[in-house]
């Protein structure tokens, strides 16, 4: 099940193979962000079956994201982690 916090890769779209992390959830939508491309001020809205979950969740950005302080720095250093081991 995809929670705030978990990794995901987009199947569809400009961005398909890229990473993202889950900062929201709205029913069947997923509220993506990269801190690069996109930003936590303005995430990616997409529907849940377009993005691949990986499994790995990043229980520091989940919990920053419960206190509101997270940066775009913190999730760029979190998917550089994912993309050399595969895990957060």
């Amino acid at each position: 099940m995809c929670k705030i916090g978990c990794v995901v890769i987009s199947k569809r779209g400009h961005d398909k193979g890229r990473p993202f992390v889950i900062v929201g959830t709205d029913g069947d939508f997923l509220y993506l962000a990269d801190g690069d491309l996109r930003k936590l001020a303005k995430p990616k809205k997409k529907k849940l079956m377009h993005v691949q979950n990986t499994e790995s969740i990043s229980t520091e950005i989940a919990e920053m994201l419960e206190t509101g302080s997270p940066r775009d720095e913190d999730l760029r250093k979190v998917l550089l982690r994912f993309g050399k081991n595969g895990e957060v």
